[in-house]
């Protein structure tokens, strides 16, 4: 059963068309194609720290600075009256700071670029692994990897590939993916990055004539948090 916040990015029609791309694409090589996405995979324990920080720093500043003459004090006396009030503001801002912190944007605002990047190739590299897509027959196995948060994939291809295909075989199709993530065109992304893979595994790695192509991994879109 998918998870529910995959209904914001994909339909189940949506889902199942990937399915059948996978299928579409396989054909005629020996190649496996495997696409994944997920909620994300970078940490963001620190999200809503620096940001109830920063909040608090903002609204005291203002109030120890002035800006143009206004101060907390002229519109919020009580704080000032009743040290209880103090507590009650801070806490309200670090309520604010921690439901900020759940928004995909201020996780990426707050979360270095070469931290995202890193840690969306170690989860591909994680998941790689895990769903045993170093196990293949012929070693053809291409991950097709979608970390929501970051609005960043990465192609992860099996050996049996990189002795063929050089890394940078998979930029334009990256490109294209990480082009259509950040409009939100989650499934055609999906389908191109999948039909572009297929076509080199057709032409490096066919099928042997006469031989039907193998399905040793499934062609389900993979969904995890």
């Amino acid at each position: 059963m998918a998870q529910k916040w995959i209904r914001k990015y994909l339909s189940e029609s949506e889902i199942a068309e990937i399915s059948q791309s996978v299928h579409a694409a396989e054909a005629g090589s020996e190649g496996e194609i495997v696409p994944m996405i997920v909620h994300r995979s970078s940490a963001v324990r620190h999200v809503p720290v620096i940001l109830g920080l920063s909040l608090a720093l903002l609204f005291f500043g203002v109030e120890i600075l002035g800006l143009n003459g206004w101060y907390l004090s002229d519109w919020l006396p009580f704080l000032y009256q009743h040290g209880g009030y103090q507590i009650l503001f801070l806490a309200v801002l670090m309520g604010l700071a921690w439901g900020l912190a759940h928004l995909h944007g201020v996780q990426r605002l707050l979360t270095p670029d070469a931290d995202e990047r890193d840690q969306v190739h170690r989860r591909a590299q994680l998941e790689f692994f895990l769903h045993r897509l170093n196990r293949t027959q012929k070693k053809t196995a291409v991950l097709i990897f979608v970390s929501i948060m970051e609005r960043r994939a990465v192609i992860l291809a099996d050996e049996g590939i990189a002795k063929v295909l050089p890394p940078n075989t998979w930029d334009l199709i990256l490109k294209s993916l990480t082009k259509k993530m950040g409009r939100g065109d989650w499934a055609q992304g999906f389908h191109e990055a999948i039909q572009q893979s297929g076509e080199l595994l057709k032409a490096h790695f066919p099928t042997p004539q006469g031989a039907a192509s193998a399905n040793e991994i499934s062609n389900n879109l993979i969904i995890k948090e």
